[in-house]
């Protein structure tokens, strides 16, 4: 079972001796020879011999230091990500220009997951010519490097992919020229395919109304469903964050759409001035 040479690799050997790593092979207690003698009567199944066999896979003194690492990681993992993004967060609330600001964290994050992931890679390579074969063979080691590193590589692309997409948006809903010609030509061809709806007869009538006239708040309401949908994946990645981020831009696209100016709002555009 799994759990078993993690347990091992955690408390086996102490400071100074030569501690090593084993795989053990244990009788599960859901074995299919138990199976068959209570449910299905398969007596033959009680011949089958419990396995308790234990391989050690390879001994040095470095697996306490290393046991004491991957402790330290793990603490690491649970409190780092949350005095980061308080930070982030504080650093944002006390800028000046809080929009520039999210866009600097955003590509600062980004920026920071590449980095870590070109350490991770030279850290391998490093690894790899540092393990001796006799100790641990080429194949296994970078087996054994992968497999651990492999969550933590999949979390650096979905932040990077978060950082990405928090600063274009937060670019994007900016005053700068690029950012309001790109909202303009959005509006404008929303716009152009609700003149063409209505033209044709398709109206949304009060509800249209309703929505010009609560466009801020659902646009709000949008956003913060599509943060918590992202908070509450159980494991979300970088593909699953890049659709989010397409269904946002189709909700608002929508609310853009069905939002009618109201009638006040009219008013005041057809007046001359």
């Amino acid at each position: 079972m799994p759990t078993k040479p993690a347990r091992q690799l955690r408390g086996a050997g102490g400071a100074g001796s030569r501690a090593c790593l084993t795989f053990i092979l244990s009788d599960h207690p859901h074995r299919p020879s138990r199976h068959f003698d209570g449910a299905l009567g398969f007596t033959l199944a009680e011949r089958v011999p419990e396995v308790d066999k234990s391989f050690v896979l390879f001994q040095s003194e470095d697996i306490t230091r290393a046991r004491s690492a991957f402790n330290l990681l793990n603490t690491l993992g649970v409190w780092l990500p949350v005095i980061v993004l308080i930070l982030l967060v504080l650093g944002v609330y006390v800028a000046k220009d809080h929009r520039r600001a999210l866009v600097g964290a955003g590509l600062g994050v980004a920026l920071a997951m590449l980095a870590l992931a070109l350490g991770l890679a030279v850290f391998r390579s490093v690894y790899l010519n540092g393990v001796p074969a006799e100790v641990l063979p080429h194949d296994a080691a970078a087996v054994l490097f992968d497999t651990v590193v492999r969550f933590l590589r999949a979390g650096l692309r979905t932040i990077l992919v978060v950082g990405l997409v928090v600063a274009a948006g937060a670019f994007l809903t900016g005053q700068s020229v690029t950012a309001v010609r790109a909202r303009q030509s959005l509006a404008g061809g929303i716009g152009w395919l609700r003149g063409g709806a209505e033209q044709a007869g398709l109206r949304t009538g009060p509800v249209g109304t309703w929505v010009g006239a609560h466009k801020r708040a659902l646009r709000i309401a949008a956003v913060a469903l599509a943060s918590l949908a992202l908070v509450f994946w159980s494991r979300p990645t970088g593909k699953v964050v890049i659709g989010l981020a397409l269904a946002l831009l189709v909700a608002l696209a929508i609310i853009e759409f069905l939002g009618r100016p109201t009638e006040r709002t009219a008013e005041v555009s057809t007046t001359p001035s």
